[in-house]
C-alpha cells in the first residue's frame, strides 16, 4: 500500500463552516459555537482513497487558516506547501461566494499557482435561507473546471465525499509550481492597519521561531489567552498577546533578543491610529 502526505488547506470568509467541516471529518462531530481561528490551526487526518483499483494511505495535514482578508503574510507563510484547496462560501451569503472570485482564488494563484480545489456551499442544512441556488453554484465551479459541492457541516451531507473527492484530485495532481513574480493578480482591499499590525507579528514570530508550522499554535494559545478578537481587536489585547509571546520567547531565544522584540513590535502598535 503507498503511502502519501498531503497539506489540505481551508479557504473563505469568516463564519463560513471551515472549523466545523473539519469536526466533522475529523471526529465525526458539530459544534454550532462559532470559533474565529486565530492564525491557522492544523489537523491531521488519514483517509484510504482507490484510484485505478489500488488502495493508498493519504496523510493529510489540514490548515484552517484565518478567514479574514488583508493578512498577507500570514497566508503567504500558511500557504507554502499547499497540495490542495476547499473554497468554502457560505449558501446563506452570496457575498461569500463572490470572496472566492475576488479574493480567495487570486490570492491562492498569487502566492502558491496551480493547485487542485473544489468549491463547498456549506450549511446546506440551511437550504431554506439560500441566497444562491445550486445553478448558480455550477455556473460559478465551471468558469475554473472544477468540482463542487453542497456541504453540511452539521449532518455531515457531502463531508467525507469531498474529502474523498479532493484527495484523490491532488495524488492524481503533480506538485504545485511556484506563479512567476511577473504574473499575480492585483487583488483590491481596504487598507486596514490593524489588520496590517495583526499580520506583521504574526509573520515576525514565525520568523523568530523560525518553523511557521510550529509557530501557529503558540500564537493562537497566546492570543486566545489575550483575549483576542480577531472580528473586534483591541489595542488592549493585542499588547497582551505581544507581552504574553515575548515570554514564550524567553524559552528559545536569549533574554536581550526577547526584550529587543518586545520593544519592537510595541513600537508598532504606536505607529498604529486608533479609533477611540
Amino acid at each position: 500500500m503507498k503511502e502519501y502526505n498531503k497539506k489540505l488547506i481551508l479557504l473563505g470568509d469568516a463564519a463560513v463552516g471551515k472549523t466545523s467541516l473539519i469536526r466533522r471529518l475529523v471526529v465525526d462531530q458539530f459544534d454550532d459555537k462559532y470559533i474565529s481561528t486565530i492564525g491557522t490551526k492544523i489537523t491531521a487526518k488519514e483517509l484510504q482513497i482507490t484510484i485505478d483499483e489500488a488502495i493508498t494511505y493519504l496523510k493529510l495535514q489540514i490548515w484552517d487558516i484565518l478567514g479574514q482578508k488583508g493578512y498577507t503574510k500570514l497566508h503567504h507563510n500558511s500557504f507554502r506547501g499547499t497540495n490542495g484547496v476547499f473554497m468554502v462560501a457560505d449558501i446563506t451569503r452570496k457575498d461569500t461566494l463572490q470572496s472566492l472570485k475576488s479574493y480567495w482564488i487570486p490570492e491562492v494563484e498569487n502566492l502558491v499557482g496551480s493547485v487542485p480545489f473544489i468549491i463547498l456551499a456549506n450549511k446546506s442544512d440551511l437550504i431554506e435561507r439560500a441566497e444562491f441556488n445550486e445553478s448558480e453554484l455550477r455556473e460559478f465551479a465551471s468558469k475554473y473546471k472544477v468540482p463542487f459541492y453542497l456541504t453540511s457541516a452539521k449532518n455531515g451531507e457531502n463531508v467525507n465525499r469531498a474529502f474523498h473527492r479532493l484527495g484523490e484530485r491532488m495524488l492524481k495532481s503533480k506538485e504545485a509550481e511556484p506563479v512567476k513574480p511577473f504574473m499575480p493578480v492585483e487583488i483590491e482591499i481596504e487598507k486596514n492597519e490593524i489588520i496590517e499590525l495583526i499580520d506583521r507579528l504574526i509573520d515576525d514570530f514565525c520568523r523568530e521561531y523560525g518553523n511557521p508550522e510550529g509557530a501557529m499554535p503558540i500564537l493562537r494559545k497566546q492570543f486566545e489567552l489575550a483575549k483576542f478578537d480577531p472580528n473586534h481587536p483591541t489595542q488592549e489585547a493585542i499588547i497582551s498577546a505581544i507581552e504574553r509571546l515575548a515570554s514564550f520567547e524567553m524559552g528559545f531565544k536569549k533574554k536581550e533578543i526577547a526584550e529587543t522584540n518586545l520593544l519592537k513590535r510595541l513600537r508598532w502598535i504606536k505607529e498604529v491610529k486608533w479609533n477611540g
